[in-house]
């Protein structure tokens, strides 16, 4: 099967109201300034406290929670702790990226940091940390068990840490050039997949899909490949957005590019590409930052290698695999149906314009 393109799918946008009230209402009564510098960062308002007039962006990775949660029988209010969860997590790792890989930018507008200074977006980042794990609480009010909150905090707590795992790893082979496909992929199932898995599962958890152990740990698992196989075909398909712009080229991405980060076109030229190829990837990559020119010379290679062909034939084996792991768990037909198509959406060029799942920009 091939991407989809065009606007999002219902499931992604259909509760995107609900959600924002959830966000929102996590911080409302919270009056130090602290708080002010999160609304920002989330779209909310602008450096002076006024209200923000255009939307906050596309909250993916709540959406998927509701969606799941609907898709296997649930009811979307139950999953709103979970999915305001999740999206806080995702949202303290964007604020420590900014800071660490120093973006100026992030969302087409000037970084926490870079509007605050470091020291203040590192702690509104940790801010954000806190509130993930405590909005999970907020599921006892609608009768969920200590235990199911339990669980969920281990399922947050772990995506996190695999997370910076993945962090590490992309740091880690920004300084290497002998990067193969394989290792690149695992690479992002855990920085851009794990928090996916995530998202899907506390999902699961929120709607009580079924009283069956066995089949709760068979749907689980089955969330969990597919969140990371969605992720790195995010990933994957940023990296040819990277090198080949559907419109108007983004700053924090092309980061990415200045400072040596890896990517799959590279990876798979290194890996199977020529030795002239080879040589002159080399070539590009020693130097201190990969200005415009070199950059258009390799793009030039890519192209000649057809590493863009082997991208894109990669983006659909992932999501062919997401897919097949949720028809292996026996979901129903409309789940299937339901969270293939939001996949499918996010790994196109219209799906990445809508919102930021790559954390990692420049450095």
């Amino acid at each position: 099967m091939t991407t989809m393109s065009g606007e999002p799918p219902v499931g992604l946008i259909g509760r995107q109201d609900e959600l924002e009230a959830a966000l929102k209402s996590l911080v409302a009564d919270r009056t130090l300034p602290l708080y002010r510098m999160m609304d920002y960062h989330m779209g909310w308002s602008e450096t002076t406290g006024e209200a923000r007039i255009s939307a906050p962006p596309l909250r993916v990775h709540g959406a998927l929670t509701l969606l799941a949660c609907e898709s296997l029988g649930g009811n979307f209010s139950d999953a709103l702790p979970h999915a305001s969860s999740v999206e806080y997590l995702y949202n303290h790792i964007l604020i420590h990226d900014d800071v660490r890989d120093g973006n100026s930018e992030r969302d087409r507008r000037a970084s926490v940091w870079w509007s605050w200074g470091p020291a203040q977006a590192i702690n509104t980042g940790d801010g954000m940390h806190a509130l993930a794990r405590l909005a999970l609480f907020e599921a006892r009010n609608s009768g969920v068990t200590s235990e199911s909150v339990a669980d969920a905090i281990r399922v947050l707590d772990e995506a996190n840490l695999e997370t910076c795992e993945g962090q590490y790893r992309d740091i880690t082979l920004q300084e290497r050039l002998d990067v193969g496909v394989d290792e690149y992929l695992s690479m992002c199932e855990s920085q851009t997949g794990a928090l996916l898995a995530c998202a899907v599962q506390l999902g699961a958890l929120a709607s009580g899909e079924s009283d069956d152990a066995t089949a709760t740990v068979s749907v689980s698992g089955a969330l969990n490949v597919f969140g990371r196989k969605l992720g790195t075909a995010i990933r994957v398909a940023d990296d040819c957005d990277l090198f080949w712009p559907n419109g108007e080229r983004d700053e924090t991405r092309q980061g990415r590019l200045v400072a040596k980060k890896k990517s799959l076109p590279v990876a798979h030229v290194i890996a199977d590409g020529t030795p002239t190829d080879r040589r002159r990837i080399g070539e590009i990559y020693m130097e201190r930052v990969i200005d415009p020119e070199s950059a258009k010379t390799l793009v030039e290679i890519l192209d000649a290698a057809g590493a863009r062909k082997f991208s894109t034939d990669t983006i659909t084996r992932l999501l062919d695999e997401a897919e097949s792991a949720l028809i292996g768990a026996n979901l129903s037909a409309v789940a299937v149906q339901k969270l293939t198509e939001a996949a499918r959406y996010l790994a196109t060029p219209d799906g990445l314009a809508s919102t930021d799942l790559v954390t990692d920009g420049g450095a």
